[in-house]
């Protein structure tokens, strides 16, 4: 678990660098969703996952494996090639070092806070597939991005759709109506609030309905119950620490009797261990064991009785609590 001085030290470290460097090191996250290890290792645990066009901190680096700091924020190794920027070994480069390829060359603050001011986009669509721009048809495929992925923008939409630009720099094009300019979404999405943010987020949860449960998942199609939870609020403009653990220290306590869709559900024994969302009518959305309905109410066919250990209301109280749920458009690591 982060401590909770960590994300005012991550918020602290980022708005910083607005104004100075401090030789810290960053990189842009370069796939769709990357994996996050335990271990700078593929055997070992995944305990999270972050998405194309987040800016990361490079905390660490061991061979081809780098651990990394996250927005949320959370810490775990990722390979090298899922971030940019890269370049390129000489042979005697490769003979040295014993990698081969391609190799992580990583941003000083300054240059992270130039990514961070540029025009991008963020994928609404579940799967949007970037084309070269040539015309259509498989050979033409650059990469597949999901949604929440951000990229930059490259230019004015043209017949093909919006011409895009990959972290790594690699360009194409994508469908207009898959992505939506990114400055203007996390603006529209601190605009709205109240029952219309709350049924937003629970429209997006049920659209993974049946999605296996994945430890360590925060991306479509890969969840565990905060990742789930996390990613709703993310896709509605609103960053939520990682961990169950974490996000119940967001927003206001309610009653069981008051309880209302959007609000944040947690059970446990004597402490957090698992989060769910609230639909109304006293039912929850949650990924166990697979993402799915139940009802919080004794005698009914759905019923989930686990212990209920609080109850926390973060739609309209994202400055309560004693961590903040961050409206992206505030957050220094994405603005």
């Amino acid at each position: 678990m982060m401590a909770v001085t960590a994300i005012l030290l991550i918020n602290v470290s980022c708005a910083q660098g607005r104004a100075a460097d401090d030789g810290s090191k960053w990189a842009v996250v370069n796939v769709s969703d990357a994996f996050m290890r335990s271990e700078p290792r593929y055997m070992s645990d995944c305990v999270s996952q972050t998405r194309m066009g987040t800016l990361v901190q490079v905390l660490e680096r061991k061979g081809y494996w780098v651990r990394i700091k996250t927005p949320e924020p959370y810490e775990g190794w990722v390979n090298e090639l899922a971030l940019a920027p890269t370049r390129e070994l000489g042979p005697e480069e490769q003979k040295a070092s014993k990698l081969y390829g391609s190799t992580l060359c990583p941003m000083s603050r300054k240059e992270a806070q130039k990514y961070l001011k540029a025009r991008k986009y963020i994928v609404m669509a579940e799967r949007a597939v970037v084309e070269d721009g040539l015309g259509s048809g498989s050979d033409n495929v650059v990469t597949t991005l999901l949604k929440g992925n951000i990229v930059l923008a490259d230019g004015a939409a043209d017949k093909y759709g919006v011409k895009i630009m990959l972290p790594d720099g690699r360009k194409g094009s994508v469908d207009k109506f898959s992505v939506k300019e990114f400055e203007g979404w996390a603006e529209q999405e601190a605009a709205e609030s109240g029952a219309d943010k709350a049924g937003d987020i629970v429209s997006l949860a049920r659209c993974y309905l049946g999605v296996p449960y994945l430890w360590g998942g925060m991306s479509p199609g890969h969840f565990d119950c905060s990742g789930l939870s996390g990613f709703c609020y993310f896709m509605n403009g609103i960053l939520l620490p990682r961990d169950a653990s974490l996000q119940v220290k967001c927003g206001v306590e309610v009653p069981f009797e008051q309880m209302q869709a959007g609000d944040l559900v947690f059970f446990g024994d004597s402490s957090v261990g698992h989060v769910a969302i609230c639909i109304g009518e006293h039912k929850i959305i949650h990924a166990s064991q697979l993402v799915r309905i139940n009802s919080l109410l004794p005698g009914e066919k759905d019923y989930y009785g686990r212990n209920i250990l609080h109850i926390r209301r973060i739609i309209g109280h994202l400055s309560d609590g004693e961590l903040k749920a961050i409206p992206i458009k505030d957050s220094p690591c994405y603005f």
